[in-house]
């Protein structure tokens, strides 16, 4: 089967020929229709992904029909729609995992575009709802708001009752988070924080994928009591840190990644999707986000536009 992989020796992704996944006990093969591109990808591509990395083929989810069942497995998720939160190997025409990591599509959205909801939404869900305990009318500053992740959180934000702001790239992609539910934001090659200020605001929960290039900003826009989630290091990975800030407010700066949560983990996250975000899609008031729909000989490209910032929302490669 077709898989893209990673050759290390350019720290480039690649594409390769690997036989299908056999199914063991306990697990399920899924024929893969579509599957994601993530940010996560290209720290992998480039050796420098946080933690652990168990597979080192791409694809931290997919879409597809379920083909294969292992034994101890149930006869019912046999041809069953699902999308599924992966450690690796989605972008991939097969992939084996436990029922656990999978969840079926929402009724009424096609097969394709599901393949773009679990890692984003999962990630916001774990460090918005999970982690950061956000409430309703909590103010909630969202970094790289145009990105997959961006996109879930602001609307996660509005559905949970909480206001979201954003930064982000361009104009274009500030008027793209306002269509999705922002509040208002500003563009990062601004002073944000000094923007923020000037609005009087303070913020109860920060989503942060840049890390070190904006603790101190974070900290300096924080209010009491603020819970900051850095879930990326694409500012860096060592900064000074102003402590006043950080204790005179109360702060709580915390790390979370996605991939390296247990199945137990991501078994409860696919339910809170399933109870909070999938009514909300099946009714319309929730947009998946997928902005960019790529074939398998556009992929490399893709990446690239996603290295430069050029990616608004999130971007699937079709496999079949």
């Amino acid at each position: 089967m077709r898989v893209l992989g990673v050759n290390n020796a350019k720290a480039e992704a690649q594409w390769q020929e690997l036989p299908s996944p056999k199914v063991g006990k306990g697990q399920i093969r899924i024929q893969v229709e579509a599957a994601g591109l993530n940010r996560a990808d290209l720290l992998q591509i480039k050796g420098l992904y946080p933690g652990k990395v168990e597979i080192p083929t791409l694809g931290l989810e997919c879409s597809g029909i379920i083909d294969q069942i292992g034994e101890g497995v149930d006869e019912a998720w046999l041809d069953r729609k699902v999308c599924a939160l992966l450690p690796g190997g989605g972008i991939a025409e097969y992939v084996v995992c436990s029922p656990s990591v999978v969840v079926s599509v929402p009724n009424g959205l096609e097969l394709s575009l599901a393949a773009g909801l679990c890692e984003t939404w999962c990630t916001a869900l774990l460090n918005l709802w999970d982690q950061a305990a956000m409430v309703p009318k909590d103010k909630v500053l969202i970094h790289a708001g145009a990105s997959g992740v961006g996109i879930a959180a602001i609307q996660l934000a509005r559905l949970l009752g909480a206001v979201p702001y954003i930064t982000c790239g361009s104009q274009t992609k500030l008027n793209y988070c306002l269509a999705r539910g922002a509040e208002t934001g500003v563009l990062r090659t601004q002073d944000w924080a000094a923007y923020f200020r000037g609005l009087g605001l303070q913020f109860d929960v920060i989503l942060d994928p840049v890390g070190a290039g904006y603790l101190n900003k974070d900290l300096s826009v924080a209010a009491n009591g603020a819970r900051i989630a850095i879930f990326g290091l694409l500012g860096g990975v060592s900064t000074d840190c102003n402590l006043v800030d950080f204790l005179s407010k109360n702060v709580t700066v915390f790390g979370r990644t996605l991939r390296t949560q247990n199945d137990r983990v991501k078994r409860r996250l696919l339910a809170e999707l399933e109870t909070i975000v999938w009514p909300a899609v099946e009714r319309g008031t929730v947009h998946h986000g997928v902005e960019q729909i790529v074939m398998p000989d556009e992929i490399i490209e893709a990446y690239q536009n996603m290295k430069h910032g050029d990616q608004l929302g999130k971007t699937i490669v079709l496999m079949k």
